[in-house]
């Protein structure tokens, strides 16, 4: 990727053809990660962004100078794509409000704002204000990362400063560093980013109690997608929840059944994808996956479009697939910003 490709600015001052310039964001915002805006009448005359997109490989930093707006995450969006991943927001100038299931967080200059993509969020900007978005795969977690959903870390603790001052001198030697950079920094970046959010928001046990009940209940089935056990009627007990209780918490996310049979999928595409697990037969991956041999193809290629063996033949033969893990969200960034 050459960084003409690799790094991509788009601004409200170039619009694309017979587009008003609430209707290009609007329809940008869309065809990236799903999400909705919402303006008053004076925020509509306000309306401008600077935008600027650097890849790291299967890292990326969203440079953004936006006006005024409410940016959602709702709960039609959720189920429409596979947006399995973190976005985490370095403020850099200004603040934002946001909104989730631990309730209302204001991040100021310097906080790092965490918003799991795969749950219903609003975030609020009040004035102009100056982010880095750093979206990176779910799976660069070792640990289901539901619960760091709508947490912050502070600007006052060494662990912001110091990741803070990483990522932005990140940013600013992009367009330095030649393709092994690249992929050295992202990787590199990736495992920062993620040891350090995971210390300081943390996984323990105790901590866990303290998460929302969401958060709990998404890690427990991360921990059990193996088990054909795992089921709705299993977490209700589990958790001493009415069925009702449990449907109406996960119906953001098409339902609880949709959403175990989704994380099982997409752990199997991850085995399939691993040379490390080439040694596994296709049934094998389904079963360690808690799926059914049987239908196990069908239900692959109905979230896919690709059955798992022609996965797995792409995988030998490295080429890129569409859903890759990096692959889908670049797309969606690259036709973005080149303006389709």
């Amino acid at each position: 990727m050459s960084v003409s490709e690799r790094i991509v600015r788009t601004t409200s001052h170039q619009l694309l053809p017979d587009m008003t310039c609430l209707e290009e964001w609007q329809f940008r915002m869309q065809a990236t990660l799903n999400f909705d805006t919402r303006f008053n009448k004076d925020q509509v005359d306000q309306l401008a962004w600077d935008v600027t997109t650097h890849h790291f490989a299967g890292l990326i930093g969203v440079v953004m100078h936006l006006s005024p707006q409410r940016i959602l995450r709702q709960a039609a969006s959720l189920g429409q794509a596979d947006m399995d991943y973190l976005m985490v927001d370095l403020v850099l100038a200004g603040e934002i409000l946001s909104v989730t299931s631990l309730g209302e967080i204001t991040a100021t200059a310097g906080d790092m704002l965490l918003l799991d993509l795969m749950q219903e969020s609003v975030v609020s900007i009040e004035r102009p204000t100056s982010i880095i978005s750093w979206i990176l795969p779910r799976a660069s977690f070792l640990e289901e990362p539901a619960a760091l959903h709508g947490q912050v870390l502070n600007h006052r603790q060494p662990a912001a400063r110091l990741l803070g001052a990483h990522l932005r001198e990140l940013i600013a030697c992009s367009a330095e560093l030649n393709a092994n950079d690249v992929t050295f920094y992202g990787e590199e970046s990736t495992h920062l980013l993620v040891r350090t959010l995971s210390m300081q928001l943390g996984h323990s046990a105790q901590q866990e109690q303290a998460h929302p009940l969401l958060g709990r209940l998404c890690l427990y089935i991360e921990r059990h997608l193996q088990e054909r056990t795992l089921s709705p009627l299993d977490l209700a007990q589990r958790f001493g929840l009415a069925r009702a209780s449990l449907y109406r918490l996960f119906e953001p996310m098409g339902g609880v059944a949709c959403y175990i049979r989704k994380r099982r999928l997409i752990k199997a595409r991850r085995y399939l994808l691993d040379p490390r697990y080439r040694h596994l037969r296709i049934s094998q991956v389904a079963d360690q996956c808690g799926l059914e041999a049987s239908s196990f193809s069908r239900v692959f290629v109905q979230a896919f479009g690709l059955t798992p063996r022609q996965v797995r033949e792409l995988s030998f033969s490295a080429r890129v697939l569409p859903f890759e893990e990096d692959a889908d969200i670049q797309k969606a960034h690259l036709d973005w910003f080149r303006q389709l």
